[in-house]
């Protein structure tokens, strides 16, 4: 890397409530928490959500993924993206698409359906 290039990031998004093992929060850079009272938890989730936004290397990006997919507890995901990747990960999966790809979407939100997750939390940025 050249000397004062930034590297790219992955940004992304999780809730502390959706893991099993909070160990994999060593591997990212917190940037903003925050408190969420949520009105259409599931009845598996608790209504009251911590959400934690996080940045990463994007070298790390797959790395990071598949940690989050050991980490996870059942009827979660974790999404994130980088400059051109999405990825949305899963208890033991991780998908990774480009952005704008509605038919590759569509079978993450496929995949989240079929785990029961709310259609509604199916909503992630790209």
């Amino acid at each position: 890397m050249r000397k004062g290039v930034k590297p790219e990031m992955m940004h992304g998004l999780l809730l502390l409530e959706s893991l099993s093992d909070t160990n994999v929060l060593d591997l990212i850079h917190v940037t903003k928490t925050e408190t969420w009272q949520v009105k259409n938890a599931a009845a598996y989730q608790p209504t009251m959500w911590t959400a934690i936004s996080f940045e990463a290397d994007e070298s790390q990006a797959d790395a990071i993924a598949n940690a989050f997919s050991r980490a996870l507890k059942q009827g979660w995901y974790i999404n994130a993206s980088t400059g051109t990747q999405v990825y949305v990960t899963f208890p033991n999966r991780v998908f990774k698409y480009l952005k704008g790809d509605i038919y590759e979407r569509q079978a993450v939100k496929e995949h989240g359906l079929s785990l029961g997750i709310p259609e509604h939390q199916l909503d992630w940025e790209e």
